[in-house]
């Protein structure tokens, strides 16, 4: 079984706030809030990508593990925003940490590839072909947002978040400050035919970036909101619920859920969706806005350095992304 042994996390000291977003919308800062629930959000620097917002946060959960790079036997970086289309961000990171053991690789799964990753590196762990793995998240989403877009433009952040696990029976010096987290059960989900709910239409293979693509501002995010918030509250609820029966536990038995940071009012039509309590329901989009793959290990670094999650409590992750792909893990 693998055990969450150390997180991280990284967010951009520049902010966007909502008179910026609003005025770049064309829309009203109380709009903003009413349909997002998101006040400001953290944007990178022009020569920080997001391989570097992956190797920061690494590195704080390295740190909070106490152990070093070359301990890695695998990185998996989630994110819909490399710096480049080919190596995987993964390479990139892996000499900012010194990990040249690691074996390395991207995955893309929209919003909840995050979510993927720790299902692979779980599984890899489990069946013993690795014994330490370093799963990140890592999004700069501002150089895909049309700002000039209200549906999307006032979303997304930048930001970037980590775990690192090690195989049960490497893992029994835990930092004692620090809760020990087992995986107790992983879920995956995906149905394409939503692909084009949640799309970057220009940029790809089908559409090479051009003068066209450019001028049509196709390489940007393009989303159908309304096509996407009764799925990604209910199948989100459902890949909940499937997670916590395959840990044989119950939903009350979950200290805190920490939900992918789409939008505030899908957070709160899925916790009313699942059943639970909106104080035990984990937000900081408010704070951070949409931030793509890193959300959930963002949050939950965050949630564990706050001391919301002490040990011995069982914690509920789950998120929804284009595709559609969705995923949900219980630790504890």
């Amino acid at each position: 079984m693998a055990v969450v042994v150390g997180t991280g996390r990284y967010l951009p000291a520049s902010v966007l706030d909502n008179v910026e977003a609003a005025r770049l919308a064309g829309v009203t800062e109380e709009w903003i809030v009413r349909r997002t629930g998101i006040r400001e959000r953290r944007i990178a620097g022009p020569d920080e990508g997001t391989a570097a917002l992956a190797a920061r946060a690494s590195e704080r959960a390295l740190a909070a593990a106490g152990i070093a790079g070359e301990e890695l036997d695998l990185i998996i970086v989630a994110t819909s925003t490399p710096d480049h289309l080919t190596p995987p961000t993964a390479c990139e990171v892996q000499p900012a940490l010194g990990a040249f053991g690691a074996a390395c690789f991207d995955v893309e799964a929209g919003f909840a590839a995050w979510l993927y990753a720790l299902v692979l590196a779980d599984a890899l762990l489990t069946a013993g072909r690795a014994r330490t793995a370093l799963v990140v998240g890592a999004e700069k989403l501002s150089t895909v947002a049309d700002r000039t877009d209200p549906n999307t433009g006032p979303l997304f952040g930048d930001g970037a978040g980590a775990v690192v696990l090690e195989a049960e029976r490497s893992a029994a010096q835990t930092v004692a400050h620090r809760p020990r987290l087992r995986v107790l059960s992983t879920t995956w989900w995906a149905d394409g035919r939503l692909a084009t709910a949640l799309v970057r239409p220009g940029g790809g293979a089908r559409r090479p970036f051009d003068e066209h693509v450019l001028a049509e501002r196709g390489h940007l995010l393009r989303m159908e909101g309304t096509r996407l918030f009764r799925p990604a509250v209910r199948t989100m609820a459902a890949q909940a619920e499937r997670a916590l029966e395959r840990a044989g536990i119950g939903k009350d038995d979950v200290a805190l859920v920490i939900p992918h940071q789409a939008n505030l009012r899908i957070i709160e039509a899925f916790g009313r969706e699942l059943g639970v309590p909106a104080e035990r329901v984990y937000v900081n989009i408010d704070r951070y806005g949409n931030t793509g793959a890193a959300t959930v290990p963002a949050a939950l670094d965050e949630a564990i350095e706050s001391g919301r999650i002490a040990p011995g409590d069982r914690v509920l992750l789950v998120g929804f992304g284009a595709g559609a792909t969705a995923g949900a893990a219980v630790l504890g």
